[in-house]
Parts: C-alpha cells; sequence; structure tokens
C-alpha cells in the first residue's frame, strides 16, 4: 500500500501549520465531535491523538480526559500546537514528534486512539492501523476520519472545479484504481483486516458557511498543502494569474450569498476485541 504522495511528507504540513490554525481548525471541530460521539468518549482513561496537527481534538476534550498523547510528523505543526498548550496553561497533554506508523509506545497502552484526516495520508495505511490496535487496552475503542469522494461534497466540488479552471489537467497516463479510504467498503475491510471489530462506518456532513467568495477561496488556500506549494512554486506574479481565475469561476457558481456548502467525511469507529482467558 506504499505510494510516493507529497501529502505523506512533514514538509506540506509544517508550510500550511499557521493556516491550519486560523482557517482549518475551527471547521475541523465539527468532524472532531462527531468522531468522538461516533466513538463513544466517555474522558476516562488515556487517549493517543494520532496525526494531532495543531491539536485540534486534543483541544476539545482536554477538560474532560484524563491524559492525551499528541504525536505528529510535521514540527510546525507540533509548535503550534505546544503554543497553545502553553497559552491555555493545560498540564494534562503531551506532544511527540512521532510517525504513526511507527508508535513509540507499549502494547495496550491508551483507552481511545483517534485520527482527524490523518491516516488517510500514511504511506502503509495497515501499518497504521496495526499500531492503533496494538497500542489499544483491550475493549479500548477508536475512531478515524477520512473524506468521502469529492462528488458527496459542494466545498470540495467548488474548489477542484476552480483549480480545474484555473490548472486545466493534463489526461491521465495510468488510469487504474487505488485503493483509499474514500470508499467505505474498503475503509471498513481495511480496519478489520488490522484486528478491529464492531467496526461501523457512517457518513458525516460538516458544513462549510461561505459569506464572502475571496476570503473563502483565501481561507481554502491558507488550509490546503497541496495549494500552497503550488502557490510557492508558481511565484506571487504567476499565481495571481491563477488565483483571479479561481475567483472568477467561484464567483460565477456561488452567486446567492451567504451559501451553507457541506463536506462529507466518514468516521471509522472500531474497537479492539476483549482478552479472552482460558477458565
Amino acid at each position: 500500500m506504499s505510494n510516493t504522495n507529497i501529502m505523506s511528507t512533514p514538509e506540506p504540513w509544517t508550510l500550511v501549520a499557521e493556516g491550519y490554525v486560523t482557517d482549518t481548525q475551527p471547521v475541523f471541530e465539527q468532524y472532531c465531535r462527531k468522531a468522538l460521539q461516533q466513538a463513544g468518549f466517555s474522558g476516562a482513561g488515556k487517549v493517543l491523538d494520532m496525526a494531532c496537527g495543531p491539536g485540534t481534538l486534543s483541544l476539545l476534550i482536554h477538560d474532560d480526559a484524563e491524559e492525551i498523547h499528541g504525536i505528529d510528523f510535521s514540527s510546525g505543526m507540533l509548535e503550534c500546537f505546544n503554543r497553545e498548550i502553553g497559552r491555555r496553561g493545560i498540564n494534562n497533554i503531551r506532544t511527540y514528534h512521532m510517525d504513526g506508523q511507527n508508535l513509540e509506545f507499549d502494547d495496550n497502552t491508551f483507552d481511545w486512539v483517534f485520527s482527524i484526516f490523518g491516516l488517510m495520508f500514511f504511506p502503509d495505511r495497515d501499518k497504521g492501523f496495526r499500531e492503533i490496535v496494538r497500542t489499544l487496552k483491550p475493549g479500548g475503542r477508536a475512531a478515524i476520519t477520512s473524506w468521502a469522494p469529492v462528488s458527496n461534497s459542494t466545498a470540495m466540488q467548488m474548489m477542484f472545479g476552480a483549480m480545474g479552471a484555473a490548472f486545466p489537467k493534463k489526461p491521465e497516463a495510468n488510469s487504474s484504481k487505488v485503493l483509499t479510504l474514500e470508499d467505505p467498503d474498503n475503509f471498513k475491510r481495511e480496519m478489520e483486516q488490522a484486528g478491529f471489530t464492531d467496526v461501523i462506518i457512517a457518513p458525516f456532513d460538516g458544513c462549510w458557511q461561505v459569506d464572502n467568495v475571496e476570503a473563502f477561496l483565501d481561507s481554502m488556500v491558507r488550509g490546503s498543502a497541496p495549494i500552497t506549494l503550488l502557490k510557492n512554486q508558481l511565484g506571487e506574479e504567476a499565481w495571481a494569474g491563477k488565483r483571479a481565475i479561481m475567483l472568477g469561476y467561484l464567483e460565477e457558481k456561488l452567486i446567492d450569498l451567504p451559501v451553507t456548502l457541506n463536506s462529507q467525511a466518514w468516521i471509522g469507529s472500531g474497537a479492539k476485541r476483549e482478552a479472552r482467558y482460558a477458565p
């Protein structure tokens, strides 16, 4: 299941860390709340926030949770997270610069594990899933989020449409289907193969409020690692021309403002099987 996707490397995420804090984190909170609800989070025990980014989920639950451990491979994301931990004087969260495919924790450590739009990018998702199962205590529960297909999400359709207008696609040389977590059946299969039981894959529609088209575009750019990478590669003058095309596309599509767009995610939840002892 290996790939060379640049989104599987830390650099793009460090690049957009500050944009995540200002623009993405407030939107992602709704997905975190739904994942917590689906997992049945009670607050008791130890929590692992895998690929924690700037700490969106951890910061939501720190008042209720006993102990939280946040790991990420992006030093920039952890910098933002640690800054907020210090600003709020939080003392029950620890952060680690760590690879989610090789967790440096003992077996049976955590009662809860969450990964909000993180594990979906792992080069070896199976390893990531298995590391969650390994570090969960028997009976412990996990919830992982991944985006649903673009066709299920009006917000993503707008942004991909704008990008397509500015950057017309070249014909793809290889059209073979790659299995991703966008497919809920594959999502469930990967979780079960890794050792999860009671697996549920449920859709959730997050809401993106658009009051101003230009603000919407700039917010999406600041929080999108692929677009920010492209912007930096092009340089200011070339990007300004592409941005004008994208803005024109969105202004043509989003006429009646304000409007609420949706962005659908799959939330996969499951448990580690309880230990069975011989009588």
